[in-house]
């Protein structure tokens, strides 16, 4: 047996480089997992602070603002938060469990301001203010 010289011109051959952008490594898994988590918390307590200093919501959809009318009575129609209180003219509203209000004024001649105001458990209030002129 002849022992035959192999002679390797070319270079060494060199391991091929692979794209670091795709790899998920352990160490990345977990970066990733903790970057969630942190903004998932930081979601929920801007959640929580905004529901504490938010005033309740409040949308009145009848009467529209500023309107006049020749009927005795009128009645107030709108929606809030189930938990909130609301006072129509300093007397309480019945709310709903799904936040909705009704309630019928008896209206006098003239100029008729009703305030309906929502307040919430840490005394928020969102009013609003409708001006009905009454013509007999």
């Amino acid at each position: 047996m002849q022992k035959t010289k192999i002679n390797i011109k070319d270079k060494p051959l060199m391991p091929m480089k692979r794209s670091r952008v795709l790899m998920f490594t352990p160490k990345k898994i977990a970066l990733i997992i903790f970057i969630v988590f942190v903004v998932l918390v930081l979601g929920y307590f801007y959640r929580e602070i905004c529901f504490l200093i938010r005033p309740p919501k409040l949308e009145v959809t009848q009467p529209p603002a500023d309107i006049s009318t020749n009927q005795g009575t009128i009645e107030i129609i709108g929606n809030t938060e189930p938990t909130a209180i609301l006072t129509i003219n300093t007397y309480n509203a019945y709310i709903d469990k799904d936040g909705n209000f009704k309630y019928e004024i008896n209206l006098s001649e003239g100029v008729n301001t009703i305030e309906i105001q929502s307040k919430n458990r840490f005394n928020k209030v969102n009013t609003i203010i409708r001006r009905i002129i009454y013509n007999k």
